[in-house]
C-alpha cells in the first residue's frame, strides 16, 4: 500500500474517533462550560467555529489520499503529530465533561503545543500546497483562546480569585491584553491573516457576552489593533506577490 494512503487512513480513523467523542459528549461540553462561566467566556455562537475547523480538517485529511510526490512530504512530516492531535482533542472532551478541569487544562495546552508544532512544520515545508496551512491557522487561533478560557474556568470553579491580590476582572483584562499582543506578533512574524481573524471573532464574542466596561474597552481596543495589523499584513502580502 502507498505510504501516503496508509498515513491518510490512520489520520482519518483518529479523526472519526475524535468526531464520535465530540458528537457524543458535545452537549455536556456546553453544559459544563456554562455551569459557572468566567468573565472571559465568549457568547455561545462563537463555539460554532468548531464546525468550520472540523470541516477544513476533514478536507485536509481527504486531500492526503490524492497528493503525490513532493506534495506528500507535508503529510509524512506530520505522520505522528496529526493522529496525536486528534487523540488530545478527544481526550480533552472526556476530561472536561467529567469536570476534571485541571487535567483538561493540561491536555488543552498539550493540544495547543501539538498545533504549534504542526503549524511550524507546514510553514517550513517548501512543498506545501496553498490549502495545507489554512485548517491549522484557524484551529490554532481558536485553541489559543480556548486554552486561556480553560485556565480561567479552572480558577473560577476553584474560587482561586483574587490571585496574587488581583481579582478575576483584573486577570481577564491582563489576559485579553496579552492575547492581543501575541496575536499581533504572530500575524507579523508569520504573515498569517487567518489566525488573527479567529482572535477577532473570539474577542467580538467576549464583548457581546460580558457587560463589564473594562472588558468592553480592552476588547474594542484589541479588535481595532488586531484588525489594523491584519489589514497591513494582507496589503503587504498582495504587494509582495505583484
Amino acid at each position: 500500500m502507498n505510504p501516503l494512503i496508509r498515513l491518510s487512513i490512520v489520520n482519518l480513523i483518529f479523526f472519526i474517533v475524535m468526531l464520535v467523542i465530540n458528537y457524543s459528549l458535545g452537549y455536556n461540553v456546553g453544559y459544563t462550560a456554562n455551569e459557572q462561566t468566567p468573565l472571559i467566556q465568549p457568547a455561545n455562537y462563537a463555539f460554532s467555529i468548531w464546525i468550520l475547523i472540523y470541516f477544513l480538517l476533514l478536507l485536509w485529511i481527504i486531500k492526503g489520499f490524492f497528493v503525490h510526490g513532493k506534495k506528500g512530504s507535508v503529510y509524512k512530516q506530520l505522520h505522528v503529530l496529526t493522529p496525536v492531535n486528534s487523540l488530545l482533542n478527544g481526550t480533552w472532551v472526556l476530561a472536561f465533561t467529567q469536570q476534571k478541569l485541571l487535567l483538561s487544562t493540561v491536555i488543552i495546552f498539550l493540544l495547543l503545543f501539538s498545533l504549534i508544532r504542526i503549524y511550524r512544520n507546514i510553514k517550513r515545508n517548501t512543498n506545501r500546497g496553498l490549502f495545507d496551512l489554512i485548517p491549522f491557522s484557524i484551529y490554532l487561533g481558536w485553541v489559543s483562546i480556548a486554552s486561556i478560557m480553560n485556565v480561567f474556568t479552572y480558577f473560577v470553579r476553584n474560587n482561586s480569585f483574587p490571585l496574587l491580590g488581583i481579582e478575576e476582572l483584573g486577570w481577564t483584562v491582563i489576559a485579553l491584553s496579552l492575547g492581543c499582543i501575541l496575536a499581533v506578533l504572530f500575524t507579523l512574524i508569520n504573515r498569517d491573516i487567518l489566525y488573527p481573524l479567529v482572535i477577532i471573532w473570539s474577542y467580538v464574542a467576549i464583548y457581546m457576552n460580558i457587560q463589564e466596561i473594562a472588558i468592553h474597552l480592552v476588547t474594542l481596543i484589541s479588535i481595532v489593533i488586531i484588525s489594523s495589523t491584519t489589514l497591513y499584513t494582507f496589503i503587504s502580502k498582495v504587494k509582495s506577490e505583484k
